[in-house]
């Protein structure tokens, strides 16, 4: 049976397109199913992630894309292809490894799994090396959602890193959201704000480097440094590994503590580093014998993993809502944070101005745990709304409290191209172009702002540029067609 339809849902023997045959569901979770299959232009069994939600850009739905044309590494999940099908479907095609997740693994603790820490440096030494590579890249990666949900276990307790929905580029702008509360909790203090997560590479990989500390905490102890998100986002005090698990080896805790350091430049500065801290301590701690089997635990829930929750299943007004009820209660700047985050997503732009100025003067006292990205996010809302005034004004809280970056030139552009102030908005996203090349959405706005100054030329170059990033893109193509019937093409 070929389904081609827009509400095709995934089964056994289904064909997806004349391309894949749906043999097995491996998981079905709410934004997406990855299924096995075989490819039917030559046998071959694979895995097939398919998001549910077609209605979004393809570059909002090719996740991994930047490992379609590097060397594959025997502790990453090869992927092969990706794109639509039939103009409707789109497809993530992956090395297909029958495994377990490790955090399945670590679930099954009681039978056994990783009572020894040789077993256990064992998986977690073949993750260093996954991140190692990417880091290490011509163009470096950064996974961005390292935990055991995403590390797969196969036969013999090979690894293979998988899930790249949040991985990032250098000085990307805006990066994929993660939204799941359990995904927080291995986040560093800095990217654990569910709005975005950006940064230089150093920034992006230093973050990665206290994700892979949380890791190895929970190897060790059966627990989480953190319970709740707003513990990461706080950096609240937890205890050492060896107040949890005595038997763990004083330069092994020294590894772990390094990785947790709230500020990024006490921690290893690169994976490399770490990785020989750790073959060090790893040594010294299995001259010291065998680890007792720990109990896994579940961290606590709070008003913040809630709010998290509701985030998940894109109920935005309920997680607006839960996160007033906590504002109202105790005055959590970070309560107060979140609403606003929730009412951004579900497009409450009125409400959002409305919390805004009867808090302003809350939120310019210093008191943020992340001030710079509130700021930003509260220029694009106001950018929504059409009201440069206070646009401009955040922007100026927003330079006050942290340098300048890729991030507030983009803002600032758009003031700027809103105010028809055009060389200005040019000069800026040239300078973020230069910065961050063949990004879509910077491209298309040079295109934008090229028109409005009549240089048309300029305009046919950054277009020709976009459709290389996103050849399917239908306002481009568009554009195309037009600018070749006036020979600008």
């Amino acid at each position: 049976m070929n389904i081609k339809s827009a509400h095709f849902l995934p089964g056994t023997n289904k064909r997806l397109g004349d391309k894949y045959l749906l043999l097995e569901c491996l998981g079905d979770g709410s934004h997406g199913w990855v299924w096995r299959a075989e490819r039917l232009q030559d046998g071959m069994i694979v895995a097939v992630k398919i998001p549910k939600d077609i209605t979004r850009e393809d570059r909002q739905l090719a996740e991994g894309k930047e490992l379609l044309n590097v060397e594959p590494h025997d502790n990453i999940v090869q992927i092969f292809d990706m794109g639509r099908i039939d103009n409707e479907w789109f497809f993530i095609e992956m090395e297909y490894f029958p495994s377990q997740t490790l955090a399945q693994k670590l679930d099954d603790r009681e039978r056994n799994f990783g009572q020894t820490y040789e077993r256990l440096f064992k998986i977690y030494r073949q993750v260093l090396c996954a991140i190692q590579y990417l880091a290490e890249l011509p163009v470096p990666i950064s996974h961005g959602d390292i935990k055991p949900h995403n590390i797969l276990v196969g036969e013999r307790d090979v690894v293979k890193l998988t899930d790249f929905g949040s991985s990032a580029l250098p000085e990307e702008i805006y990066v994929r959201t993660r939204e799941n509360g359990g995904t927080v909790l291995y986040s560093a203090p800095e990217f654990s704000n569910v709005d975005s997560r950006k940064g230089s590479l150093e920034e992006l990989l230093l973050g990665d480097i206290y994700s892979l500390g949380v890791l190895l905490y929970q190897l060790l102890t059966g627990k989480l440094p953190h319970d709740t998100p707003a513990q990461v986002q706080r950096h609240a005090p937890f205890m050492r590994p060896t107040e949890i698990n005595s038997s763990v080896h004083a330069d092994l805790e020294l590894v772990v503590l390094t990785c947790l350091q709230k500020r990024p430049e006490h921690r290893y500065q690169t994976v490399s580093e770490l990785l020989k801290a750790f073959d060090a301590a790893s040594g010294k701690q299995l001259k010291v014998g065998a680890v007792a089997p720990v109990v896994q635990s579940k961290p606590d829930q709070d008003w913040s993993s809630a709010v998290l929750e509701a985030m998940s299943d894109q109920s935005y007004q309920k997680a607006a809502q839960l996160a007033s009820q906590e504002y109202n209660r105790s005055k959590d700047l970070q309560a107060l944070h979140q609403q606003l985050i929730a009412l951004y997503r579900a497009n409450r732009l009125f409400d959002f101005e409305k919390i805004v100025e009867s808090n302003k003067s809350i939120l310019l006292e210093g008191k943020l745990t992340q001030p710079a990205v509130l700021f930003e996010l509260i220029v694009k809302a106001y950018l929504q709304l059409r009201n440069i005034n206070q646009a401009r004004f955040w922007l100026v809280q927003r330079k006050q409290v942290e340098e300048e970056c890729t991030a507030t030139f983009y803002l600032e552009s758009s003031i700027l191209g809103l105010e028809a102030k055009y060389p200005e908005a040019r000069a800026l996203l040239e300078k973020v172009n230069h910065a961050t090349p063949m990004k879509f959405h910077i491209l298309s706005q040079l295109v934008l702002v090229c028109e409005q100054m009549r240089d048309y030329s300029g305009a046919a170059a950054y277009l020709k540029a976009a459709l290389r990033v996103a050849p399917a893109d239908n306002r481009m193509k568009k554009k195309k067609e037009l600018y070749t019937k006036l020979g600008v093409m």
